[in-house]
């Protein structure tokens, strides 16, 4: 009879440790995320810039495709001294501040 019932205690202790499991799972898989995640899209913006002398420079704009992986150079240009400051690309048709 001893051995019934600690048969019997075991299983009912085994099945309440089933179902606290199930109900934490169910609970935990049921909560949004605290934080909400970064959604971000097709398209990416990234810039460069890089240093020519002293006084001058180049910078730039990448677009980049997340999905085939491809990037564009859509905005370049020089800068330093005025008379050889120069857009080479600029398929935006904005000035390097005004790109969002």
């Amino acid at each position: 009879m001893q051995a019934k019932k600690i048969w019997t205690e075991r299983l009912k202790f085994f099945l309440l440790g089933m179902i606290a499991l199930m109900g934490l799972l169910f609970l935990t898989g049921a909560v949004p995320p605290v934080a909400p995640t970064l959604q971000y899209g097709r398209y990416q913006i990234s810039s460069w810039g890089a240093s020519l002398g002293d006084n001058s420079g180049a910078m730039g704009v990448f677009i980049v495709d997340t999905v085939s992986g491809e990037t564009k150079t859509v905005y370049s240009r020089t800068y330093g001294d005025p008379k050889n400051t120069k857009a080479l690309k600029n398929d935006l048709k904005k000035p390097f501040v005004a790109i969002r």
